[in-house]
Parts: C-alpha cells; structure tokens; sequence
C-alpha cells in the first residue's frame, strides 16, 4: 500500500512537466501538519500485530480521519504533494520541520519514561 503510493509520487516527481501551483496549495504548514499526523499514525500502526487486511481497513478510516482533521480531501493533499516534489527547496524544510517535531516528540516520550 505505502509502496505503491511511493512509486506513484516518484513517477510524477520524475516528469519533465512544469508544474504550476495549484489553487488549493496547502501552505508549508498546513503540508508539515499533515505529514507529521500521518506519520505517526504509520507508526503506530506498525505496532500493530494483526493481518494485513485488517490493517490497510484501519489505515483507511484513519486516513478520512485525518483528511477531516485537516479539512482537505486527498485531491488537495497529492496535488499540493506533487507541487512540493518539483520545489526541492521548500520540500526540504516541510521535512525538516517535520523530522524534528517527530524527533522531539520522541525524547519527550522518553524522558518521561
């Protein structure tokens, strides 16, 4: 599932097209909220000891979940996506920022452990 949506990201970064910015462009922040709320949930979820089904089942209500949350559809996500892919740039620090929020994140769960 996750590999699949790679190849495809990676397909469309690797089109010679220019790519205009789309009128619903998520800002760097809104994309950084995003990206950090689903990767934690990829994280969580792969602590999760039950067969792949159930897994890609609970996945995708999570995903509506956090498209809700974030009041985009998955349209405005890949298009905003696809955007960033071609503007090195400011697609290093969307991750960036969000490598570090993870990372704090992360010391903060384990120092208070």
């Amino acid at each position: 599932m996750k590999k699949y949506f790679l190849v495809l990201l990676m397909a469309l970064a690797c089109s010679d097209d220019v790519i205009e910015k789309p009128e619903n462009l998520m800002t760097k922040g809104q994309m950084t909220a995003f990206l950090i709320d689903s990767h934690l949930i990829e994280g969580n979820l792969q602590t999760i000891k039950i067969d792949q089904d159930s897994l890609e089942k609970i996945f995708y209500t999570l995903e509506k979940d956090l498209y809700k949350k974030h009041k985009i559809d998955s349209e405005q996500f890949m298009l905003s996506y696809h955007y960033y892919l071609h503007q090195t740039n400011e697609l290093s620090e969307i991750y960036d920022a969000v490598i570090d929020s993870l990372s704090l994140q992360e010391k903060m769960i384990n120092s208070a452990q």
